[in-house]
């Protein structure tokens, strides 16, 4: 039997990464909550992976000071506490948004390749690659550590990302036909979470930067309401706003480069985008903040 310990107890995220990795054969999982201090006393030998979800993200109206108190400073004493109690895996949920890359209508300058370095412009990208520094000064043969560099994420409740496409459809009678190849990269919470099965059961370190695949707004749109007319005129017009900041946020490439998102060989993408956004729209529920 194969112990899984999930960081981040009441969280949205943390529940869904559980829930489907308990029906996994051979897996028994449980949940932590790192509020308050008791989990301090919390032995983690028994546990073979740990999965530490809990933090707090860009969506919650916090200080500065808490982004680098929880999500770099906690990561960073939750490991420690997990090597010394000889834990050999740790899984890290951390973000895109380290490397600070913006939606933009030029393709080339929306790709995250591994050629692109580390540039946070948000304190939640910062203090998450603080958290990642952290973490590799703590590895070695005894503790290996897996960071997976999570997009945007929708599926189980979490609709947020799909709001701005829902809101697209509805802007426009026929959709414009626009920015084709500006991929939008984001995830369907169930790939996420086959792909922290397979890094569990290979117990191997490093980087993971997944994604859906190389899809565009107008994909994601069509998705949500594959009745919808589309139009080519209309977007070549709406291709000439392209510095107007809306369509930038609409329409604007922000991916990871294929090569770089193809780990498993994009095995762990379950769903592909129609069933994804089919499910997620038909199960979702109001989101709940993912602390700790």
């Amino acid at each position: 039997m194969k112990k899984i310990l999930v960081s981040g107890k009441t969280g949205l995220l943390s529940s869904a990464i559980s829930d489907y990795l308990r029906l996994k054969d051979g897996f028994f999982v449980e949940q932590l909550s790192l509020k308050g201090e008791t989990w301090k006393a919390v032995t983690l030998c028994s546990y073979e992976t740990i999965v530490h979800v809990a933090g707090i993200t860009p969506k919650m109206a916090v200080s500065t000071e808490d982004y680098y108190k929880i999500n770099t400073e906690l990561t960073k004493c939750f490991a420690k506490k997990a090597k010394k109690d000889g834990v050999k895996h740790f899984i890290y949920i951390s973000s895109m948004s380290v490397y600070g890359v913006e939606p933009n209508c030029q393709p080339k300058k929306g790709i995250v390749s591994n050629e692109t370095p580390c540039n946070p412009v948000s304190d939640y990208g910062k203090s998450k690659l603080l958290a990642e520094k952290e973490l590799r000064y703590l590895e070695d043969a005894t503790f290996q550590v897996s960071v997976i560099r999570v997009p945007s994420i929708y599926g189980m409740g979490m609709t947020l990302y799909l709001e701005q496409y829902r809101n697209l459809n509805h802007k426009f009678l026929v959709l414009p036909n626009a920015f084709l190849q500006n991929y939008k990269s984001a995830i369907y919470v169930e790939n996420l979470c086959e792909l922290i099965y397979m890094v569990s059961c290979e117990k191997v370190g490093g980087l993971y930067c997944p994604d859906d695949g190389k899809y565009s707004a107008v994909d994601y749109c069509m998705a949500m309401d594959a009745t919808k007319r589309k139009s080519n005129i209309l977007g070549r017009m709406v291709e000439l706003l392209s510095r107007n900041k809306r369509i930038q946020n609409y329409f604007g490439a922000v991916y990871y480069d294929e090569t770089f998102a193809h780990v498993f060989e994009g095995k762990y993408r379950i769903y592909d985008l129609k069933n994804a956004v089919k499910k997620t729209c038909k199960n979702s529920v109001k989101e709940k903040c993912n602390i700790c």
